[in-house]
């Protein structure tokens, strides 16, 4: 891949106190990071994949394979990068993430949605708040089961994930 240096800057969001070096290979930006924008993206580029499926169930497609084309083609538009910004989210914005969701579980279920825990517990589905609390803790224990990558996290992190 080749990176267009004009357009492209780095930034960086830690929570620690400490300096984290990184090698200075592009421009730095001055302006904090923020998932507003990119979760705004998120939910109009899935928001617009739900049309698909809503065209998918007037064709009598099974709900089976419907969940299967939410979760091939949608939810990961929701995920895209979560381990970077969830953590930053406002309710509001957590709630148009989910909103998406809750929107896909209607088209899927149809006449059979009553509510929005009930079709979660038919389509075997969790909240995108568990998925987002838990994108770091992966992203972390992935980093620490690579020797290459484990120079990413602090120095003092442990050498073994905790179960």
């Amino acid at each position: 891949m080749t990176i267009n240096h004009t357009k492209t800057v780095e930034m960086q969001d830690c929570t620690s106190s400490a300096a984290v070096p990184f090698p200075p290979t592009l421009p730095r930006s001055s302006s904090p990071p923020s998932g507003s924008v990119g979760q705004a993206a998120q939910v109009r580029s899935a928001a617009y994949r739900l049309y698909m499926l809503a065209r998918l169930k007037s064709l009598g497609t099974p709900t089976d394979e419907l969940k299967g084309i939410y979760i091939t083609f949608i939810l990961p538009r929701l995920m895209y990068t979560s381990p970077v910004w969830s953590f930053s989210l406002t309710y509001t914005q957590q709630q148009q993430l989910e909103d998406v969701q809750k929107r896909a579980c209607k088209i899927i279920l149809g006449p059979d949605y009553t509510n929005y825990d009930h079709a979660l517990t038919i389509l075997s589905l969790p909240r995108l708040a568990a998925i987002h609390r838990e994108a770091p803790v992966k992203l972390a224990r992935g980093l620490l089961r690579h020797p290459r990558l484990r120079h990413l996290l602090l120095p003092n992190a442990p050498n073994q994930p905790t179960p």
